[in-house]
């Protein structure tokens, strides 16, 4: 046993010894990060704690796997000798088994750690800046919003910019339009700033709007909003959901009749409406890369993406004219996904995103930008008259699309409860299973699942 330590000892030497003091500082720094009560090492509840910051959804046993990926030890924790592989591994390029917290480190070297009166909270500097640049893009023309836009990316303009709430409504009628009446919006008039009263209207009528198209506004007021910059963590929230919407709304059959395109073999209409947008988004992509020679697809908007070569394949299927296959040999990852981005600039294809963004698998950030390909251009045949014949009840047919049945019908996509999504809430509720889905997800264990007829065929079932 003596002997065994201090070989690991030596090989841990040897891996030190391949950093410079300033590097050696800078991975403490890092550790510090995960090491939240500072005991010296990375336990199973810090590392759910990172993953959530970073917006990964893990459950513990997932975890535990990435904890046993470093854990050289087998003590259950990760040590700092043992944290200093990884970064060795990333450094290389070279992560073998360990890639899955690699993956993580590198996401958790994005957060920007910010100071308020409430504490200090961690954001994705890359997120909060990227949306900056898709709002002021998606407002640019709003004369109303001259005073407030361009926003500033490269720190926390954004957390200002929506403080009085005009900004924000604006941006929630382009989600869903309509949803604010803006002759009940409180606007300045001239230089002169809305008093404290206005502004707090401004922005209740803010969140009882995003609650009403959907968006989970727990622990969101009017004071949040307000003072945005001790809140950058809530206002990046909240205006993640409201980007998604707005770039995924349109993304259905009904609004979109070309991704009848889509259908596989022995599937109906019905079961094509039931895929949620970010699911169509990843059969719309692999639609195109089975007609490329890319030879595989792609099951994620972070992993299966970062290197760029689905975006190549994808962008030259859409228009092979204009975007060619040239970025597949570029240098390394982040030259390709400068070129995929390039690209998709000669598209039309506003690109609030960088090549960082693609290369660190941004999840968020990928998904917003395979939208906004599709929402610019689908690359999907047109539709023949007999299959517009076949779509046209569907057209035509309404789903109740009041308010209320809105709100309900966004509120349970919200949640995202695998296995459910809600086209129309009268008809996809009517068997019960959905619903009942939804009451054990908020309250766990309360459906006795060995009772549900998981496939009824009458009405008693």
């Amino acid at each position: 046993k003596k002997n065994t330590h201090t070989h690991t000892r030596l090989f841990y030497n040897l891996i030190m010894a391949k950093f410079s003091q300033a590097e050696m500082k800078e991975f403490q720094l890092e550790f510090a990060k995960f090491d939240q009560n500072g005991d010296g090492t990375i336990d199973p509840d810090e590392l759910m704690l990172i993953l959530r910051n970073v917006g990964q959804k893990a459950s513990k046993d997932q975890v535990y796997d990435l904890i046993k990926e470093v854990d050289q030890s087998g003590n259950g924790v990760i040590e700092f000798d043992e944290f200093l592989l990884v970064m060795e591994g990333i450094k290389s390029g070279k992560t073998g088994g360990m890639a899955g917290f690699a993956d993580v480190v590198v996401k958790a070297q994005t957060m920007i750690e910010h100071k308020g009166h409430s504490g200090i909270h961690s954001f994705a500097q890359e997120e909060m800046d990227a949306f900056a640049e898709h709002i002021s893009y998606v407002l640019r023309d709003d004369k109303d919003l001259k005073y407030l836009l361009p926003i500033v990316p490269g720190g926390i303009d954004l957390t200002n910019k929506i403080g009085d709430g005009v900004l924000l409504a604006k941006f929630i009628n382009c989600c869903v339009e309509n949803t604010i009446d803006e002759r009940a919006l409180n606007k300045r008039k001239g230089n002169k700033d809305l008093s404290l009263f206005q502004v707090n209207e401004n922005l209740n009528m803010v969140v009882s709007s995003a609650k009403s198209i959907g968006c989970q506004t727990i622990n969101l007021g009017a004071t949040e909003l307000r003072q945005g910059k001790d809140y950058p963590h809530i206002v990046l929230g909240i205006v993640w959901q409201l980007v998604k919407l707005q770039l995924l709304n349109a993304i259905n059959l009904k609004s979109n009749p070309l991704l009848i395109r889509l259908l596989e073999d022995g599937e109906t209409l019905a079961d094509l409406m039931k895929l949620p947008p970010d699911q169509l988004l990843l059969r719309w992509m692999n639609y195109h890369l089975k007609r490329s020679d890319y030879g595989k697809t792609v099951g994620n908007f972070s992993s299966d993406v970062k290197d760029g070569k689905a975006y190549t394949y994808l962008l030259n299927q859409i228009n092979g004219n204009v975007c060619g296959l040239e970025g597949l040999q570029a240098a390394n990852n982040k030259a390709r996904a400068a070129t995929v981005l390039n690209n998709a600039d000669k598209l039309g294809v506003p690109t609030f995103i960088k090549p960082r963004d693609i290369v660190n698998g941004n999840s968020k950030l990928n998904l917003a930008f395979v939208a906004s390909i599709f929402n610019t251009c689908p690359g999907l045949e047109e539709l023949t008259k007999e299959e517009e014949l076949e779509l046209a009840g569907l057209m035509d047919d309404d789903f109740g699309d009041s308010r209320e049945e809105r709100a309900f019908r966004m509120w349970i996509n919200t949640l995202g409860i695998p296995g459910v999504y809600i086209n129309g809430l009268f008809d996809d509720c009517r068997d019960g299973l959905a619903l009942l889905r939804v009451i054990d997800f908020i309250e766990p264990g309360c459906v006795n699942w060995a009772k549900v007829e998981k496939k009824p065929k009458n009405k008693f079932q």
